[in-house]
């Protein structure tokens, strides 16, 4: 739950997520629950407020929605975490769409994380973990550290994969 403190004149929006594929069906977007919103606390003019939405929806403080959204991982962390994923993916083999049902994460989520860019949470990061019997830690090693990596790097490689 997002918790946001508001005063008189301010808003927040909540708008699809960058990532989402915006021909998601609404009751797939909606599946993980609807958005909630509670009153958490009031003192003065400031409402403390708390906003639960599924992972498709991005929340932001009007006032923040004009700035540039900082990208917490660096391009070769993501580089890095996409070519593991495909190659657990591979060697598990999972389609995007069998691992974000196996996972219990949005498809989107998946593809995120394999082809490097939207964005990615640490939940789900877990969960594709699990799922790959791997530790997060692991999904940003680079592959090829086991003879089954290094197979399949050269499969995926030889088809033009990089």
């Amino acid at each position: 739950m997002l918790i946001l403190t508001r005063q008189p004149g301010q808003s927040l929006s909540i708008h699809p997520h960058r990532t989402l594929d915006l021909g998601t069906p609404v009751e797939q977007l909606f599946a993980g629950g609807l958005i909630q919103m509670q009153v958490l606390g009031v003192q003065g003019s400031q409402v403390h407020l708390g906003v639960a939405a599924p992972c498709g929806l991005c929340i932001v403080r009007e006032e923040l929605r004009s700035s540039a959204v900082v990208n917490p991982l660096s391009e070769e962390a993501r580089r890095v975490l996409a070519r593991k994923l495909k190659v657990l993916m591979f060697l598990n083999l999972h389609s995007t769409h069998s691992l974000a049902v196996a996972a219990g994460v949005a498809p989107a989520r998946v593809r995120a994380a394999e082809s490097g860019v939207g964005a990615l949470v640490l939940d789900n990061l877990e969960k594709i973990a699990r799922v790959l019997e791997v530790k997060v830690l692991e999904l940003f090693l680079s592959p090829g550290r086991t003879a089954a990596e290094r197979m399949i790097l050269e499969l995926l490689e030889g088809e033009g994969y990089r």
